[in-house]
């Protein structure tokens, strides 16, 4: 079930429940002094963009779609079904999101068996916390992708798989593949354990050479199972632990894109952070630029740099704020930082828990607020678009969006505590998108002004797209 958006035509209208509030005029409020006498203060004017002539500045390029799907294997056999082929509502919410790359990663990654070799009797523990692939996974899956067209990264066990296994899971993924294939060796590597390692008083001196040195080992056998086919990790769960050895882990897997995971949130264990406060603060929306050196080092080595699985809060994410419309604000800032940071795309995980953008129950796809601001960021920012950090908007922030008249003009971001008001200049009519931390879903307006004047003003903790040129889909 989707919810359509929201059409609004209107010169000046309130919306309440702190949505957004659009004034073609402002009243003046009046103050009293402390003798008793009215006095009028009058507020000094909101700032201004003119939307035909918006200042040039330094710019992000967007060369890849800027969100892309990781989906752990158990859940994407789920989401496939039990027929030949995936329900169509599956193939239908694949393509609104515009086809993106779909990953099929996460701790499933290090845990996944081809279909077959696991006996029926599994003889330790360690075995019988594997997963055993369906044995038409694949055959599904190429229905799928033969629909959508989605290119696809297939995650090899590294941890607790047989090298035999990856050569099996390779060729699966190549038949089922039909618009691009890469491969992603084992999952958050950083996390390994090194022998003995919990016998240690405290750690080792060369903690991080030798981790790098067992990964790079590992990788090595693996590697032969895949060939020449392109690589994107290393999938660190936290980048700093190998910080200096990096690059070079880059230059010897010879990565085609440099993937690393980012969570600003835990919803896991006894000390959660997650809540609805924090997933609005700004350092929640800014923290990709806690991992720029990341996007430098990927640079460096001329290969784009990914945040290859992130989502709200680590651990599935937590009721009523991973799966809040809060979610979908929080979404839109993360990946504007993280395209401004320098990261070429952000791909949002699945795991079965609150966090997943959408539902697969049956033959019917239910969506999340999340998946909302999704298909609209891969709609905002196709290939080629540019983003600018425009200043001088007191309280707001502003991304100027360049290169496709399709796009917004500008995206306004409320991070303040209280409403914020604009002039727009230089169009008598726009299109605009609004999400907003209290509303499901995008809300859609035009807006028009005979004094090609408009005054919007921005609710606390909401997105707003500004369309001058055609009318927005989302």
């Amino acid at each position: 079930m989707r919810r359509k958006p929201r059409l609004l035509s209107l010169p000046a209208v309130v919306l309440t429940a702190g949505f957004l509030m659009l004034f073609t005029g402002i009243s003046q409020a009046a103050g009293v002094s402390h003798h008793g006498t009215r006095k009028h203060h009058k507020p000094p004017p909101p700032p201004e963009i003119n939307l035909t002539h918006i200042p040039t500045g330094p710019t992000a390029p967007v060369i890849m779609q800027p969100i892309g799907l990781s989906i752990e294997y158990p859940v994407m056999a789920h989401d496939l079904g039990s027929g030949e082929c995936p329900a169509p509502a599956l193939v239908n919410e694949l393509r609104r999101l515009g086809s993106p790359p779909l990953a099929l990663a996460g701790a499933s990654q290090d845990l996944t068996a081809p279909s077959g070799v696991l006996p029926a009797q599994r003889p330790s523990w360690q075995a019988s916390t594997l997963y055993s692939l369906p044995a038409n996974f694949w055959s599904q899956l190429h229905c799928l992708l033969t629909s959508t067209s989605d290119p696809l990264t297939a995650g090899i066990n590294m941890k607790t798989g047989e090298p035999a296994w990856a050569a099996q899971i390779a060729a699966g993924a190549q038949s089922a593949a039909t618009n691009g294939l890469d491969f992603s060796i084992g999952n958050e590597p950083d996390l390994y354990s090194l022998p003995n390692y919990a016998e240690l008083s405290k750690p080792q001196g060369n903690e991080e050479t030798t981790m790098v040195n067992m990964y790079l080992g590992l990788a090595s056998v693996l590697d032969q199972a895949i060939g020449s086919a392109p690589l994107v990790g290393p999938e660190l769960a936290i980048a700093a632990r190998w910080r200096h050895q990096l690059p070079r882990v880059i230059a010897q897997l010879h990565e085609a894109a440099v993937g690393v995971h980012l969570y600003p949130l835990t919803a896991c264990g006894s000390s959660p952070t997650a809540s609805v406060k924090e997933l609005l603060s700004e350092d929640s929306a800014n923290a990709p630029r806690s991992l720029s050196w990341v996007a430098a080092d990927a640079n460096a080595a001329k290969v784009p740099a990914m945040l290859s699985e992130a989502n709200s809060a680590s651990c599935g994410g937590a009721d009523g704020v991973s799966d809040s419309p809060a979610s979908a604000v929080w979404a839109v800032r993360f990946v504007l930082s993280a395209l401004k940071t320098g990261f070429r795309q952000v791909r949002f995980h699945f795991s079965g828990g609150p966090y997943d953008p959408f539902i697969v129950r049956g033959s019917e796809v239910q969506d999340r607020p999340l998946q909302y601001a999704l298909v609209a960021l891969n709609e905002w920012l196709p290939v080629g678009t540019t983003l600018e950090t425009l200043t001088d908007l007191k309280g707001l922030d502003a991304t100027a969006v360049g290169g496709n008249a399709s796009a917004p003009t500008v995206i306004l971001d409320n991070e303040s505590t209280k409403a914020q008001t604009v002039v727009l200049r230089g169009q008598p009519s726009v299109h605009i998108v609004v999400f907003d931390a209290t509303r499901s879903g995008p809300q859609v307006a035009q807006l028009s002004s005979a004094a090609d004047s408009i005054k919007l003003t921005v609710a606390i903790n909401s997105v707003v797209a500004i369309f001058t040129g055609p009318q927005p889909q989302s």
